[in-house]
């Protein structure tokens, strides 16, 4: 440990007057031995995967409404005389945590004044527990278990939270484990076949057998010796029917129809996860996403708004399949209305992450996922661009539609539950249900059709996304090479690309005539 740094970071703590949370304890003096006993215990457990973790001791707290639980100043201190008393106090603690939890209790100072810092890093080799015997020793008295931290608050671990633990340090996955029941004979080799063609080049796969491409790709058990038992992400990926060995591996949509009487529809989509995203995606796009084109009075130019925006959708979808438990028997779900799209999974993030993170944050590249090899084979696909950044750009498209903030409900900490909300475009209502005050002509244009040729191409997502980039901006304007090379911030060869697979492949584009050579315009 690099304890000058680590000690004059502590001191920063207490100069911010940083208050209590997953990581920093203050207590007044050494004597309150089960509460030392649990935290150092919770520290090595480390629910939220810190880096380091403190106790200070020797530092009250504030305790009342509007400030609480952060450092009174000047600290109270320990004297001298007793620093090394209650180091050996703290370190006889060490007896009562199985397996071991290492930490050390070194002496720190802040402006003349000592205390002593407990420092517990990150841990291998847990869970960690208080043994039985804290609670027969009358100077603890704690109850046997283990302990987690939580925000500020030190407790016993939930089931859930429990198994969290377990998973965590035993690097358990779920989707990496060999399938019960489920073989080699269950896996598609159409479904590969497709997959390596939208991956890799075909040269790759043509030739090669289902039990080559399968091992390939680290589908088969190692432990196997007649190469059958497949594992589950490889069932969840390559089989025609997944939920006949992992249940309720689906998803399903529930519409709720408006109408003269209410009503509830729903489509449950089967097959490998990810065509499952794919005609899941397919459908509500065309189902339910709809586009206005408003032109106000007096002016010739115009501008779009969605209802939901397609790159939200697409976004949280693809987060919702990668980060679903499989394990748990429930399908991921889709409420669909005209006020907003819901997206549910039947099991929380991964810590660290929290849901009041993934409403406030727009990167997250400490993510840990349920299930490893199925998020690199979506980005493999083009589903995902990059690692934590979904959400991100799932937000952003809602800010540049003019719509709410998407949003994740919260629930109480014993639900097991992440439901995402996207709302509807405020302005989109209103005009279509006509609360809107008709102070502008409002011209609906159906672009629909147009969209999904684009959407609906063999190309990345990343290149869909910047020909419909191309397309929002551009609109009805004759263009050429510069106006892409400035629109997509890219070179002019691959601004070149981009004009040959609007004009020879999807044929979106065609040339104008009399504005000079190479330019063109959208074609609907």
């Amino acid at each position: 440990m690099d304890y000058i740094q680590i000690k004059k970071h502590a001191n920063e703590i207490l100069k911010n007057k940083t208050a209590e949370c997953s990581y920093i304890e203050y207590k007044a003096s050494e004597k309150q031995l089960d509460k030392l006993l649990k935290t150092i215990c919770a520290y090595g457990n480390n629910y939220y995967n810190n880096d380091i973790q403190y106790i200070f001791i020797g530092v009250e707290e504030e305790n009342n409404d509007e400030k609480k639980a952060i450092p009174v100043l000047p600290i109270k201190g320990i004297p001298e005389g007793r620093l090394e008393k209650c180091k050996n106090t703290i370190n006889s603690l060490r007896p009562f945590l199985y397996p071991n939890v290492e930490f050390e209790a070194v002496s720190n100072n802040l402006e003349g004044i000592s205390y002593i810092l407990v420092i517990v890093k990150r841990q291998t080799g847990g869970p960690f527990m208080v043994s039985e015997k804290a609670e027969k020793d009358k100077k603890i008295n704690l109850k046997p278990g283990r302990y987690v931290r939580v925000e500020a608050d030190t407790r016993l671990a939930r089931v859930d939270e429990e198994y969290d633990l377990l998973r965590k340090f035993s690097n358990f996955h779920f989707s990496s484990i060999e399938s019960t029941g489920a073989s080699i004979d269950d896996l598609s080799i159409d479904i590969l076949r497709e997959y390596f063609s939208k991956t890799s080049t075909r040269q790759i796969s043509d030739g090669m057998g289902k039990n080559e491409l399968a091992k390939a790709m680290d589908l088969i058990d190692k432990n196997d010796p007649m190469d059958r038992r497949v594992k589950n992400y490889a069932v969840l990926m390559f089989s025609e029917h997944p939920e006949e060995y992992i249940p309720y591996a689906y998803t399903e949509l529930i519409i709720d129809m408006f109408g003269t009487k209410r009503k509830m529809e729903s489509k449950v989509f089967k097959g490998a996860i990810w065509k499952q995203y794919y005609s899941a995606l397919e459908y509500i796009n065309i189902n339910f996403l709809n586009e206005l084109v408003i032109r106000e009075d007096g002016r010739s130019d115009n501008r779009k708004v969605a209802n939901f925006t397609y790159i939200a959708l697409e976004e949280l979808l693809a987060n919702a399949i990668v980060h679903n438990n499989y394990e748990n028997g429930k399908p991921i779900q889709i409420y669909i209305s005209e006020n907003q799209i819901n997206i549910v999974n039947y099991n929380k993030p991964l810590p660290p992450i929290r849901i009041s993170d993934l409403n406030e944050r727009t990167f997250f590249n400490e993510r840990d996922t349920e299930n490893p090899e199925i998020r690199d084979m979506f980005k493999a696909l083009g589903i995902i661009e990059s690692f934590g950044t979904g959400i991100g750009e799932a937000k952003r498209s809602m800010r540049e539609n003019g719509s709410p903030e998407l949003f994740y409900k919260v629930f109480d900490v014993n639900d097991n539950v992440t439901s995402v909300v996207i709302p509807v475009n405020d302005e989109y209502y209103e005009i279509k249900n006509g609360t809107k005050p008709k102070k502008k002509i409002w011209v609906e244009n159906e672009t629909k059709d147009f969209k999904q040729k684009i959407l609906g191409s063999g190309y990345t997502k990343k290149i869909k996304q910047n020909i419909l980039k191309l397309y929002e901006e551009i609109g009805t304007e004759v263009f050429g090479n510069s106006r892409v090379v400035n629109i997509l911030d890219c070179s002019e060869v691959t601004a070149t690309s981009y004009l040959k697979r609007m004009e020879d492949d999807l044929k979106i584009i065609v040339p104008v005539e009399g504005m000079g050579k190479g330019k063109y315009k959208f074609s609907k």
